[in-house]
C-alpha cells in the first residue's frame, strides 16, 4: 500500500497527514507548525516513532506484557521495560492505513487487523476520520471486532505552540480533580485527588517550574482523570503566551507526557486522550474490553486561537 501525504485546510488551519500509522505530521497556523517530530515520510525513524500517530491496538502500557480475557491469558510483546507498550512490536503506529475518502477538510482511513495481531485476539477494524473546521482538528475513531478482545486508540501528537525550543515556555491546565498514581509507569489502581500535590493542573501551571529541582523526577507522564460527563468535554488547555490550545474528548483519561526522553529533550507535550492504562488489571477502570456486536468510539479534538 503506497504511503502519500494528505493536506486539509481551512483560511486559519493547515493540518498535513499522511496514511503511514494515520499520523499528523504538521498543524500550522498563523505561518507556525505547533507540533514536534517529523515532517516528511522521508524523516521517520527507521525505529518506531508514536509522534503525530494513532495508537493501538491498546495505546499506554500493559504490565508485564500479558492480560486475561475470558479465562485466557494473552502474551503481548514486551517494548518498553518489562511493559508492552502502544500495541506492540509494530502497532498501527508503524503501518499504512487504507485512504478511503479525501476532501480538502477531510480524510478517512480504515484499518483492518488480523485476528493475532501482535497475539491480540479477534480482526478488529477501525475507522478514523480526520476533519478541519475554522481552527479545529477533529479525529473520529471507530472499531468493531469479531471476537471479543481489547481496544484503546489515541493520537500520539507532540504539542509546541512556539513551533521550536522546548515547551518550558509554555502552561498547563487539565481539567481533572484525580490521577491515577503510578509506580514504574504502572498505576497501582489508586484514584487520589491531585488537590495539594504536583500533580495538580487544575489552574495553569508553567511546565518549566514543574521542571526544576524538586519537581516531578523525569518530568510528566502520568493518566488524569478526566470528568465522567457524557459526550465531548474540555479537557486541557496549553498556552505559551500567544497561542492557545483547547484539547476536547470523550475519552475518560488523558496521558500527559512532557517528552523528557525525546531526541530534543522537552521539544513537545503529549496530550494523548484514551482509556487509564493497564486497565485490563484493574478492573475498576473504565473497560477497554471490545466484544462482536459492539462498536468502539473516540472524538479527540483540538482547537487553536
Amino acid at each position: 500500500m503506497k504511503n502519500d501525504i494528505y493536506t486539509l485546510k481551512t483560511s486559519e488551519l493547515t493540518v498535513r497527514i499522511t496514511n503511514f500509522g494515520a499520523r499528523v505530521l504538521s498543524f500550522e497556523y498563523q505561518g507556525t507548525d505547533c507540533l514536534y517530530g517529523p515532517k516528511t515520510l522521508e524523516d521517520l525513524p527507521t525505529d518506531t516513532c508514536y509522534c503525530g500517530s494513532i495508537c493501538g491496538r491498546v495505546a499506554n502500557r500493559i504490565a508485564g506484557g500479558s492480560f486475561t480475557l475470558d479465562g485466557k491469558e494473552y502474551s503481548l510483546a514486551v517494548n518498553n521495560g518489562p511493559n508492552h507498550l502502544h500495541g506492540g512490536l509494530k502497532g498501527f503506529s508503524d503501518i499504512p492505513w487504507q485512504v478511503e475518502e479525501v476532501t480538502d477538510s477531510r480524510l478517512v482511513l480504515s484499518l483492518v487487523s488480523p485476528d493475532g495481531d501482535e497475539n491480540y485476539p479477534g480482526e478488529v477494524k477501525v475507522r478514523a476520520v480526520y476533519s478541519v473546521e475554522g481552527r479545529r482538528l477533529t479525529l473520529q475513531l471507530e472499531g468493531c471486532t469479531n471476537a471479543p478482545t481489547l481496544l484503546n486508540l489515541t493520537n500520539h501528537a507532540y504539542w509546541n505552540l512556539s513551533g521550536a525550543g522546548t515547551i518550558d515556555t509554555h502552561c498547563l491546565q487539565v481539567n481533572a480533580t484525580a490521577y491515577t498514581p503510578m509506580v514504574a509507569n504502572i498505576p497501582t489502581g489508586v484514584i487520589a485527588p491531585v488537590a495539594g500535590s504536583l500533580y495538580d493542573l487544575q489552574r495553569p501551571a508553567s511546565l518549566g517550574e514543574r521542571n526544576a529541582p524538586g519537581a516531578i523526577e523525569g518530568g510528566y507522564d502520568d493518566n488524569y482523570v478526566l470528568p465522567a460527563k457524557p459526550g465531548v468535554k474540555l479537557a486541557a488547555v496549553l498556552t505559551n503566551g500567544r497561542r492557545t490550545l483547547r484539547v476536547l474528548t470523550d475519552a475518560p483519561g488523558l496521558q500527559v507526557y512532557t517528552g523528557d526522553y525525546l531526541p530534543l529533550k522537552r521539544g513537545g507535550v503529549a496530550l494523548e486522550a484514551q482509556n487509564y492504562p493497564d486497565s485490563p488489571h484493574h478492573p475498576h477502570f473504565p473497560s477497554i474490553e471490545l466484544r462482536p456486536g459492539e462498536t468502539y468510539s473516540r472524538c479527540i479534538a483540538w482547537e487553536i486561537d
